[in-house]
């Protein structure tokens, strides 16, 4: 569920976890790497094995480079608490945990009594963060509720969590830059996928019925070699990133390449990789999260296309116009105000004269890609007039009558969400099984000024229960997501999308309801032209 979404929900559920670390009877599971001690937790009343390494320490030769398989481990692992966060700034992303390269780790949750010939589904849960940040410890991703619904309809589930490397650890561009050691973030994910295929029946897991989420669109259109999984949740894809420069885009004066390798007295040459290996981790880190904190949204990387040997081999609006693609069945939604927690920059700023907020609307935009010198005044212009101020419409039912900031976040919402998952539907729909949402539904005790958030449609999901006032939504909404992980179809309540009726399900408390994909569209098929995909580097 590649998405940034930083609040602070879930903490007393965590340090409640947290302290529940002794295993009254061992757990202990043996795989062909080591033999890993869990415990059950009597708060959740789960199964867990928190922070199981799936692969090597990135560091010292390994640091930016792809993840090298897990070598045994002599003796019993415990594994009663979360592993380290990977590299990023501390938040309540981090929470309770230790920030460290030694951070490819998984954690694992199931019902009590499983044994290792349950051949439970398994749902692998990949955190968001816009590749930036995040972590599977984050408090806001407990899945407690998520598991114990699944017992008590009867279809109980494994589910996993995982690290991976993010921003430069993860992500690093250059042109000096090996292809194969691009995007390495993304071969983490992988190789969890691949460390849970050969492993999770242990767990009591099936290997063959493995539902993937987060960054699951980049698995779609990139895929390895091997099956790792039979089905995807997307909630609130980017499709499946922001943007995708071109790794040499990144050495550019100004750009976080050349400034990475300034600060930290490396060269801008072939030998800058085996230089910034060297540097003490602890520089290396606060020069990246200066260096993240700089930029608007701290979108300081995202994925680079191109090369030999990289997994991503070209733009992903290319590899979805070739159609060459893997076809798995998917659910992908979006919420009603996506963009609010990304506008808070232009939230509440001085008055301003009609040139001045669309000068400003403009350099919003600039700010979201490496380089705004694509942007034509002719797309523009265009922007502007789809978003125009004092437009009451923009944001729904929660527009706050700050025109910059209504205009800004409803184009965000389009552009980086909904606009990407129609660029898939209408392509993959006539041969692939498609389900789509759209959530409307704001959840009480939330600032109404953020809407209908990105990200607030898991707060039905996870945690220990869900918020008053839409729990009969959060029922309906997470047995949906247990009925798809079990039998590939949510429900009868929810069309499979066609290009004929176009079905979404609606989302909403007391008003669950299938509309027509149309709505915004004029607005989305010019942000999918290939006119904007291109200037946009989609």
């Amino acid at each position: 569920m590649t998405r940034l979404f930083r609040g602070q929900y879930f903490l007393v559920a965590l340090l409640a976890r947290c302290g529940v670390t002794a295993p009254s009877t061992p757990l202990d599971i043996e795989t062909s790497v080591g033999t890993f001690r869990g415990f059950l937790n009597t708060t959740s009343n789960l199964e867990e094995w928190l922070g199981v390494p799936y692969a090597q320490p990135p560091i010292g030769n390994l640091r930016f480079k792809p993840p090298v398989a897990l070598n045994p481990l002599p003796g019993i692992t415990l594994t009663t608490h979360f592993g380290d966060a990977c590299p990023q700034p501390v938040s309540a992303n981090t929470v309770g945990v230790n920030i460290s390269e030694n951070c490819l780790v998984l954690n694992v949750f199931r019902p009590p009594n499983t044994s290792a010939n349950s051949n439970l589904p398994v749902i692998l849960w990949i955190h968001g963060g816009a590749y930036m940040t995040g972590a599977s410890s984050d408090p806001q991703f407990n899945p407690a509720f998520l598991v114990n619904r699944s017992i008590k309809i009867g279809k109980p589930l494994v589910f996993i969590s995982i690290n991976y490397r993010l921003n430069t650890f993860g992500f690093l561009a250059s042109s000096h830059v090996e292809p194969q050691d691009l995007n390495i973030g993304l071969l983490d994910q992988r190789q969890a996928m691949l460390f849970i295929k050969n492993e999770v029946s242990k767990f009591g897991g099936d290997p063959e019925k493995s539902v993937g989420g987060g960054a699951i669109e980049a698995a779609l259109l990139y895929p390895s070699d091997t099956s790792l999984f039979r089905a995807g949740i997307i909630d609130s894809s980017t499709g499946p990133f922001k943007s995708a420069p071109f790794p040499a885009q990144y050495d550019a004066p100004g750009k976080p390449f050349s400034r990475l390798v300034e600060a930290v007295g490396c060269p801008l040459s072939s030998q800058s990789v085996s230089c910034l290996q060297a540097v003490p981790f602890d520089i290396l880190l606060n020069v990246s999260n200066t260096l993240l904190n700089s930029i608007l949204n701290q979108q300081l990387w995202q994925p680079a296309p191109g090369g030999v040997g990289n997994l991503v081999t070209e733009r992903p609006s290319k590899k979805i116009a070739s159609g060459d693609f893997l076809r798995v069945p998917i659910i992908w939604g979006t919420n009603l105000n996506e963009g609010t927690t990304f506008s808070k920059s232009v939230l509440g700023l001085p008055q301003m004269t009609p040139a001045e907020e669309a000068a400003r609307f403009d350099e919003f935009i600039g700010e979201l890609i490496l380089d705004s010198n694509t942007l034509t005044t002719d797309v523009l212009n265009e922007i502007n007039t789809l978003y125009p101020a004092d437009d009451p419409s923009l944001g729904g039912a929660f527009n706050t009558g700050d025109s910059l900031f209504d205009r800004s976040e409803a184009w965000y919402a389009d552009n980086m969400y909904l606009a990407p998952r129609r660029l898939y539907f209408n392509k993959a729909a006539p041969t692939q099984k498609l389900f789509a949402y759209f959530f409307t539904q704001f959840v009480p005790g939330q600032n109404r000024t953020f809407g209908v958030f990105h990200g607030s449609e898991l707060l039905l999901i996870f945690g220990d229960a869900p918020p008053p006032g839409v729990t009969d939504l959060a029922t309906i909404f997470t047995d949906a997501y247990l009925n798809f992980v079990s039998d590939l179809d949510p429900g009868s309540f929810w069309p499979q999308y066609n290009l004929k009726d176009i079905p979404v399900l609606q989302l909403m408390q007391d008003n669950i309801t299938v509309i027509p994909d149309t709505f915004l569209v004029q607005k989305t098929d010019f942000l999918n032209s290939a006119e904007v995909l291109n200037e946009f580097e989609k």
